[in-house]
C-alpha cells in the first residue's frame, strides 16, 4: 500500500500529470464533439494511452525500486491495448469496413491485454518480463530504473509490433489508393503513427530514454493530441463535411458562393456550365451577371430575403434561393457571405403556365356558354309567353267556349307552358348569378304581410294537392331587409316543394321565430323526408332527391340552388332538418331591418 501513498512529487512528475490532464480533456472534447469513422477504437486508444501516462507519472513520483517496478508492471494493460486499438482505428478510419468484420474485435481488445496483465502480475515469481538484474539509479537528478528485459518482454513486444506494423501497412495501402487531395493528410498520419514506433524501437535497441524512462507514452500522447487537432481541422475524412461537399459538386442545380459584399468566390460545376465565361473572376462583383443583379440589389435592402423572382437562363427557368453563411465569430454583422442556389423550376413553370392558359380558356368558354344559354333562354321566353297568353285566352272562352275534350288538351298545354316558363326563368336566374349581373334591391319588408301574401299565393296549389297550408305562429311585428321579389321567390320555392312532396291530407305549416340577429321563417311538411348527408344534392345544380316512397316529381333541379345563392346574397341563410319518411322543416334566416 505504501506505493499508493508514498510519492515524491517533483516538477517532472507534475509535468507528466499536466500532459495527462490535457490529454484527458482532449479525449472528452473529441468524444463529445466529433463524428468520424473508427471513433470507438480511437477513444479506446486514447484511454489506453492515458492509463500508460498515469502509471509513468506515478513511476516518476514513487520512491524505491519495488514501487517503481510495480507501477511499470501496472502500465502493461494500457501498453498492450494501445497499439491494438490504434491499428483497428486506422483500419476503420481509412478503409471503412463493414460491421461483420468487427464482431471478433472485443476478444482481441480483452484477450491480449488480459494475457499480458497475467504475465506482469506473475513477474515477481517468474522474472520473465523484467529479470532480477533490474536496478535503481539513485545518483541522478531524477532516480530511475534500468530494466533488464526478460524473454517474455521481447515476445510481448514482438506481438504488439505486429499491430503497429499492420497500422503502417494499412496507411500505406490507403495512401496508394487515395486521391491526390487527401494524400498529404495520410502522409501526416503516417508520421504520427511512425513517431511512437521509432521512439520505442530506439528505447529497446539503443536504450534511448527521457529522464531515464521509455519515451513511447510521451510520443503517443503528443501524436494523439496532434491527430485530434488534425481531425478537427481536416474535412477530407469527415462524413458530414464530405456529404456537404458531394451535394455541392454533384447537384444539377447551379450554386454560387459570394462574400458578404457579393464578390464572387466560387461555383459548382453546374453553375460553371450555365454561365460559362460570364462568371466573374474570384474577388469581382457578382452583379456583372445581369440575371442575378435584381436579387442582389434586393438583398442590399433586405437581407431577410430568401428567394428571388424566377430567372430565365439557357432555355431553362430557375428560382434563386439565398442563404447566409454565418461567421463563427460573433460580431455585429455576423456574416461571411452568401450561397445562391438556382433551383430548376422549368417543368413547374411550364405546368403552371399551361394551367393558367387552360383556366383562361375554360373561363372564356364558360362565359361564352353562359351568355349563349342566357340568350337562348331569353329568346325562348318571348314566344313561350305568347303561347301561354294564347292558351289563357282560349281557356277563358275568348274565341269561343271550347268543348270538354278541347279544354282538357288546353289545360295540359297550359300546365306544360307554365312549367317551361319556370324552367326558362330558373336558367336565366342561374346565368345572371354566374355572370354576377343579377341586381338585388333590398328594402324593409313587414314579415307578417309577407307571410300572408305567401299563403295567398300558394293556396291554389295546396288546394289542388289536397294539402292544408297554414300559418301556425302568432304575428311577429318585425321587418326584414330583403329584396321583396327575390325573397318571395326563395320562400315560394320552399313552400311549393313542401306541398309537392306531401301526401294528400297532410299539413304544411309556416311559422316565424325571432332570433338574436335574424328572423327565422320555417316551412314544415310531413312528406317523404331527405336522406342524411344530402345537403350537396339538395342545394346542388340539377339535382333532385329521389325516394322509393314517392314517384319522382318534375322540375329543373335548380330551384333550391338558386334559393340558397339568393338568400345568402341578401345576407341570410337556408338550412333544413329532416327525418326520412317523416318529413322536413326548412329554416330561412332573413336579416332584420335596422
Amino acid at each position: 500500500m505504501s506505493c499508493l501513498t508514498n510519492f515524491d512529487v517533483t516538477a517532472v512528475s507534475l509535468s507528466v500529470l499536466a500532459l495527462w490532464a490535457v490529454s484527458g480533456l482532449v479525449l472528452i472534447w473529441v468524444a463529445r464533439s466529433h463524428r468520424f469513422a473508427g471513433k470507438p477504437a480511437f477513444i479506446l486508444t486514447f484511454a489506453a494511452m492515458l492509463w500508460w501516462l498515469f502509471t509513468v507519472a506515478a513511476d516518476f513520483a514513487s520512491v524505491g525500486l519495488d514501487c517503481k517496478v510495480a507501477w511499470s508492471l501496472a502500465a502493461w494493460p494500457g501498453i498492450a491495448l494501445l497499439p491494438i486499438a490504434w491499428a483497428f482505428f486506422l483500419f476503420d478510419y481509412t478503409l471503412n469496413p463493414d460491421r461483420h468484420s468487427k464482431r471478433r474485435r472485443p476478444y482481441t481488445y480483452i484477450g491480449v491485454p488480459l494475457v499480458v496483465s497475467l504475465v506482469a502480475l506473475t513477474n515477481g515469481q517468474t522474472h520473465m518480463l523484467y529479470t532480477e538484474a533490474t536496478y535503481l539509479v539513485e545518483d541522478a537528478a531524477h532516480p530511475y530504473v534500468v530494466f533488464d528485459h526478460g524473454p517474455l518482454f521481447y515476445a510481448v513486444a514482438a506481438g504488439l509490433y505486429v499491430f503497429v506494423l499492420s497500422s503502417l501497412g494499412v496507411l500505406l495501402f490507403a495512401f496508394n489508393r487515395a486521391t491526390v487531395a487527401i494524400r498529404p493528410f495520410l502522409g501526416v498520419l503516417l508520421v504520427i503513427t511512425a513517431a511512437p514506433l521509432t521512439a520505442n524501437f530506439a528505447y529497446i535497441v539503443w536504450g534511448f530514454t527521457v529522464f531515464g524512462f521509455d519515451p513511447t507514452p510521451f510520443m503517443f500522447a503528443a501524436a494523439l493530441i496532434a491527430f485530434s487537432w488534425l481531425l478537427t481541422n481536416n474535412t477530407m475524412m469527415d462524413t458530414e463535411a464530405q456529404g456537404r461537399s458531394l451535394i455541392f459538386y454533384a447537384t444539377s442545380d447551379p450554386v454560387l458562393i459570394t462574400d458578404a459584399e457579393f464578390r464572387f468566390t466560387g461555383a459548382n460545376p453546374a453553375a460553371t456550365e450555365i454561365f460559362g465565361p460570364l462568371l466573374p473572376k474570384p474577388g469581382h462583383s457578382l452583379r456583372s451577371l445581369l440575371a442575378l443583379a435584381p436579387i442582389l440589389n434586393t438583398l442590399d435592402r433586405d437581407q431577410s430575403t430568401a428567394r428571388g423572382a424566377p430567372v430565365p437562363l439557357a432555355d431553362r427557368i430557375f428560382e434563386p434561393r439565398i442563404l447566409p453563411i454565418e461567421s463563427p465569430i460573433r460580431t455585429r454583422r455576423n456574416l461571411l457571405g452568401w450561397t445562391i442556389s438556382l433551383v430548376d423550376i422549368t417543368e413547374r413553370e411550364q405546368s403552371a403556365q399551361a394551367l393558367r392558359e387552360a383556366l383562361v380558356r375554360a373561363e372564356a368558354a364558360n362565359h361564352a356558354k353562359s351568355q349563349f344559354i342566357a340568350m337562348i333562354s331569353h329568346e325562348l321566353r318571348t314566344p313561350m309567353t305568347s303561347v301561354k297568353g294564347g292558351l289563357d285566352l282560349a281557356l277563358n272562352g275568348f274565341p269561343g267556349e271550347p268543348s270538354e275534350p278541347i279544354r282538357k288538351l288546353l289545360n295540359i298545354a297550359q300546365r306544360n307552358s307554365m312549367r317551361m316558363l319556370k324552367l326558362i326563368d330558373d336558367v336565366l336566374d342561374l346565368q345572371k348569378l354566374d355572370l354576377n349581373t343579377l341586381r338585388l334591391h333590398p328594402v324593409a319588408l313587414d314579415m307578417d304581410e309577407l307571410l300572408a301574401n305567401l299563403l295567398e299565393d300558394h293556396a291554389g296549389q295546396a288546394d289542388q294537392a289536397k294539402v292544408r297550408l297554414t300559418i301556425v305562429s302568432d304575428k311577429i311585428g318585425q321587418q326584414v331587409h330583403v329584396d321583396p321579389n327575390r325573397v318571395r321567390q326563395v320562400v315560394g320555392n320552399v313552400i311549393s316543394n313542401a306541398i309537392k312532396f306531401s301526401p294528400e291530407g297532410a299539413h304544411v305549416d309556416l311559422s316565424v321565430q325571432l332570433k338574436p340577429d335574424a328572423l327565422r321563417l320555417s316551412v314544415r311538411d310531413s312528406g317523404i323526408g331527405i336522406p342524411a348527408h344530402a345537403e350537396d344534392r339538395v342545394f346542388g345544380r340539377f339535382h333532385q332527391i329521389e325516394s322509393d316512397l314517392t314517384p319522382t316529381h318534375g322540375g329543373s333541379g335548380l330551384g333550391m340552388h338558386i334559393a340558397k345563392v339568393l338568400i345568402e346574397r341578401m345576407g341570410g341563410a337556408i338550412s333544413y332538418e329532416s327525418v326520412l319518411g317523416q318529413g322536413t322543416v326548412f329554416h330561412i334566416d332573413l336579416p332584420l331591418a335596422a
